[in-house]
């Protein structure tokens, strides 16, 4: 399986597709305006997904072919029916990917890692260490947002959000923060792992 990893931008690139200089680009990460990281080099990167939000929020048009790779994605661990309440809950502006064995999700998170992790405890805990699934699709895409959906009162790691198995909006409450209901029920994407590796992972 070829394991495709998100592309990652230089200041170079942001100025580009802004039009500004070098200086500009580093003003606005001192001042916090766009999410970031450094090489051991120090050299500024920036994902995708954070320059498109970025040229959204202040008025520049994202290119197609950056919006295209850029779009967000969620991930199910879970049953069908957990898929389909957290498609509810998301809306139709993010895909969400079903995962229904906790193997298949780590085969995602390692190919192609989603910015969201959804995980029910009950339907897609069974049969392995939970703590240790959590935490490797922690390591393969540590940037992603991951909450447990589970009555029960146990921990989760510190990294992990909670949230009841059937509700909603408080599912919505830590994902969409802020944001209005969706108008309508989401899309599901049927897709296995078989799918993932005759697509080659890519996103």
């Amino acid at each position: 399986m070829a394991v495709v990893r998100e592309k990652l931008l230089t200041a170079s690139d942001l100025a580009t597709l802004c039009e500004v200089d070098l200086k500009t680009i580093h003003n606005w990460v001192d001042r916090g305006r766009i999410a970031h990281f450094r090489t051991p080099g120090r050299h500024l990167r920036f994902r995708e997904a954070d320059v498109a939000g970025f040229l959204r929020t202040w008025g520049y048009s994202v290119p197609r072919e950056l919006a295209r790779r850029s779009a967000r994605t969620a991930l199910v661990v879970g049953s069908k029916e957990t898929a389909a309440h957290v498609s509810r809950a998301l809306g139709d502006g993010l895909p969400v990917r079903h995962a229904g064995h906790p193997y298949d999700a780590l085969v995602y998170a390692g190919a192609s890692p989603a910015d969201i992790y959804v995980v029910d405890i009950k339907e897609g805990g069974k049969d392995i260490d939970v703590d240790a699934m959590l935490e490797a699709i922690h390591r393969a895409s540590g940037h992603a947002a991951i909450v447990v959906l589970t009555d029960e009162t146990t921990p989760v790691p510190a990294f992990a959000s909670r949230a009841p198995r059937n509700d909603v909006q408080a599912l919505r409450d830590i994902l969409l923060p802020g944001e209005a209901a969706p108008s309508a029920s989401g899309s599901l994407v049927e897709e296995g792992p078989r799918a993932l590796a005759a697509s080659g992972g890519a996103r």
